[in-house]
This record gives structure tokens, C-alpha cells and sequence, in this order.
């Protein structure tokens, strides 16, 4: 006989997905699939890895539908072991003693190591956990790491919210090398939503987000299902769970000489990429693109005002999901024969033409370090105004030189588009 465990992290019950509507926007939704599939597949074992429960005032809001999911799974026989993470390290531990709670297992409170057996029809396996007990923690878990604490009996998974390979983090700074050094046969880690494996000996997993919060998030989402089989190696396999998944594609529009051509083109693409997924959409009620129109083209104005309309174009997939388009950028070249050649000329076409090819080739240049240090101070005071305030996070822009030369290159593109259209045409 196997046992079976479902691991997941970040779910932040109290958030939403952005860019689309519905019950199954909310993070609840999500919550309630993990329990089902617990119940229905006959997991033995639920692991939460830290961020369950966005912030301390969502409390009420998490409150009702943890207890619930809680409820059912402890009438099922399910246990729990978790870990508190930096967003919810006050608001678990209390959802958790409000509760007739026997079956669920926080592991490492006053972030002090701690190891819990789990048996099975004659078969054992540990958990060790760590848990934050504050918002920011700057030292590693793993300084006070202690292999005594395990029987080497018994196969150990251990659980740790934190951030990888981030020494200045804030948020519970992890070293591979030391999870490497530990008589820990699987991590499983929480705090950063995209699902990773990040090394394979000992096992090492960014379990990721169940459900994707936005765009910066794409790809599947979901839990991970690990079966442990005796005198049987691990078993891992991701279940897509996330109602809602984003992706971003590039369009090439070469060749597009008008809008019908252009509203065909895009059309089919989408088409053709949510298709060659379609195996991985069945449980995804919503799949949200962010396009990017590439390629040469030297009707750069028109496509601009064309692709204004492309947010609007929805449709279903036989799965149902459903499509829809929040974002719509142009990053297009201007068809010009030889970059290099016009770069040698000190007209103004020249001076673009020799812009674009410094960011591409990624060398110093004076005018365009001037243009990124004049963009960063532009974008920083627009950041700090107060009118953008409560824009969400995502929606401010970074201030750094690779987004600033990724700006720069399309506005050099799309004026030398235009420069260039003037020359053709002088009319």
C-alpha cells in the first residue's frame, strides 16, 4: 500500500485572480477543489507550505472557508501538516486553535524545527516543518537545522516557506547547499507562486501557487501529488488545478497590410496555441493572454490604432474555457534592409537605427545611456505620484535599465517606422 500526499502553498485565501470575473476568481474556489480531490482520490496526507491566508485582516474572510475545508478532510481521515509563511504566520495559528482541530499539524511554531510522524498499514514517514512567527525573518531556518531531530528510520519530507537563492531576502533567505546537506529525502517549498523543481538530489520543489493570481503567473498551476511506495522511489506529478491560467504569445504581423488581415492573423494564432494545450485546460475555466505583436512591418501607426480592439475578442475552447485578451503591446521593427548600414548615418533615422542596434547588441552607448537615466527619473516621479497610488503593484512599472532599454527599443522602432514611411512617402 502507497501513501498518498497532495502539497501546495500560496494559496492567499482572501485574494483573486485579476482580469476576470466570477466566483472562480476568488481564491475560495481553488480551496474547495483541493479538498474535493483529497476526499475523492483518497489522499492520506495534505501539506501546506506556508501563505495560505493572505494577511492578518482577512482573518473572517479565510476563517469560514479553511474550517470548512478543514472539517471535511478531518471527517475523511485526512491529516494536515503545514508551515506558516510571512503573509500568514499570525492569522493561521489562530484559525487553527478556533477550531476542533486534532487532525491538523503546525509544524515549527516560534520558528523552532519540528518533526511529526505519519504511519500508514505498518508504513512510517516524517514531516519536519518551520514556521515564520513574524512578517520579516532575514536569517535562514537552516542555521538552526538539527539532522538529530529525524529518525533514520524513517523517510523524511521536510516543508519551509522561504526565498531561494536570495541572500538579502527578507522573507526567510534559503541556500540550496544547505537543504543539500540534510538527511531530507523531499523539500517542499512555499513562497514563490511558479511551480519549479529545483534540484533533484536531494528532491527540491517550488510547489507554487494552486491557482494563478495574474499575468505574472502563467503557466499551469496546481498541487503537487507525491506517492510514496515502499522499497519505491518518489513519485511527483503535478495535477493542474487553477481555474483561471494566463500565457503570453508573440504574434508575428509580417506581411499584415490591414485590419482584417491583422484581426485574422491573431485569431488564428490564439486558436493554434490554446489548442496544442488543450490536454492541460480541462480543469482551466478561464485562459487570459497577453500578446505581443512582433515581426517587421512598416505600417506601424495603423497596426498601433488596429490592435486597439483586440482586448475585446473573446471565445470558448470545447473544454468551455473560455478566452480573452487583457493586454495588447506592440514591439514591431521597421522594414528596413540593412540596420547596420543606416546606423552609419548621423540623420536622425541613423541616430534610431543606431539606438535599437546598441540595446540588441547590448553595448554602451552615450545618447542611450542618457535616454535610460532620463526614462528611470520620468518613470520614478510617475511611480511616486499620488494620482497612481492605488493602482495595483503590478500595474507600476519597474525601474530598471533592462525595462527602460525594452521601452526605448520599441518607441526607437515605432519612430523609425514612421521616419521612414515619410521618406517612402513623402506625399
Amino acid at each position: 500500500m502507497s501513501i498518498k500526499i497532495l502539497a501546495t502553498a500560496d494559496l492567499h485565501l482572501g485574494k483573486q485572480s485579476s482580469d476576470v470575473m466570477g466566483d472562480y476568481a476568488s481564491t475560495k474556489f481553488t480551496l474547495n477543489k483541493i479538498t474535493n480531490y483529497c476526499i475523492d482520490k483518497s489522499v492520506d496526507v495534505l501539506l501546506l507550505c506556508g501563505d495560505i491566508v493572505d494577511y492578518d485582516n482577512r482573518f473572517f474572510e479565510a476563517y469560514g472557508p479553511l474550517q470548512e475545508a478543514f472539517d471535511r478532510l478531518g471527517k475523511d481521515g485526512i491529516e494536515v501538516y503545514l508551515v506558516a509563511g510571512n503573509h500568514d504566520y499570525g492569522v493561521l495559528p489562530q484559525i487553527i486553535k478556533t477550531g476542533n482541530n486534532k487532525h491538523i499539524h503546525l509544524l515549527g511554531s516560534d520558528e523552532k524545527w519540528e518533526v511529526r510522524e505519519f504511519t500508514k498499514n505498518g508504513q512510517t514517514i516524517q514531516f519536519v516543518g518551520w514556521s515564520f512567527s513574524k512578517r520579516f525573518v532575514e536569517e535562514s531556518a537552516m542555521l538552526s537545522w538539527d539532522s538529530s531531530l529525524l529518525d533514520p528510520n524513517y523517510q523524511t519530507i521536510g516543508i519551509l516557506h522561504g526565498d531561494v537563492g536570495a541572500s538579502n531576502s527578507r522573507y526567510g533567505p534559503i541556500n540550496l547547499d544547505d537543504l543539500r546537506h540534510t538527511d531530507v529525502s523531499l523539500w517542499l517549498l512555499g513562497h514563490i507562486h511558479k511551480p519549479e523543481l529545483l534540484i533533484e538530489q536531494p528532491t527540491v520543489w517550488y510547489t507554487g501557487s494552486p491557482q494563478a493570481l495574474s499575468a505574472k503567473e502563467a503557466g499551469m498551476h496546481g498541487p503537487l501529488l507525491i506517492t510514496i511506495a515502499p522499497n519505491q522511489p518518489l513519485k511527483i506529478e503535478q495535477i493542474g488545478m487553477s481555474p483561471v491560467r494566463y500565457e503570453n504569445i508573440s504574434i508575428d504581423v509580417t506581411g499584415v497590410v490591414s485590419e482584417e488581415d491583422l484581426r485574422n492573423r491573431v485569431i488564428s494564432d490564439l486558436k493554434e496555441n490554446a489548442e496544442l494545450m488543450l490536454t492541460e485546460l480541462e480543469e482551466v475555466l478561464s485562459l487570459v493572454y497577453h500578446i505581443t505583436l512582433v515581426g517587421k512591418n512598416s505600417r506601424q501607426r495603423e497596426i498601433e490604432s488596429w490592435k486597439r480592439t483586440i482586448v475585446e475578442h473573446t471565445a470558448r475552447l470545447e473544454t468551455g474555457t473560455a478566452i480573452s485578451v487583457r493586454r495588447v503591446e506592440a514591439q514591431i521593427s521597421p522594414e528596413v534592409t540593412n540596420l547596420k548600414q543606416l546606423a552609419q548615418q548621423s540623420s536622425p533615422a541613423g541616430i534610431l537605427a543606431n539606438t535599437i542596434l546598441a540595446i540588441e547588441e547590448d553595448r554602451d552607448d552615450p545618447f542611450l545611456n542618457e535616454l535610460i537615466k532620463e526614462w528611470i527619473s520620468k518613470i520614478e516621479t510617475a511611480n511616486r505620484a499620488g494620482v497612481y497610488s492605488s493602482l495595483p503593484q503590478e500595474s507600476v512599472l519597474e525601474t530598471t535599465s533592462d525595462v527602460a532599454r525594452s521601452a526605448i527599443k520599441d518607441e526607437c522602432n515605432r519612430l523609425l517606422g514612421e521616419l521612414m514611411n515619410q521618406i517612402s512617402n513623402p506625399n
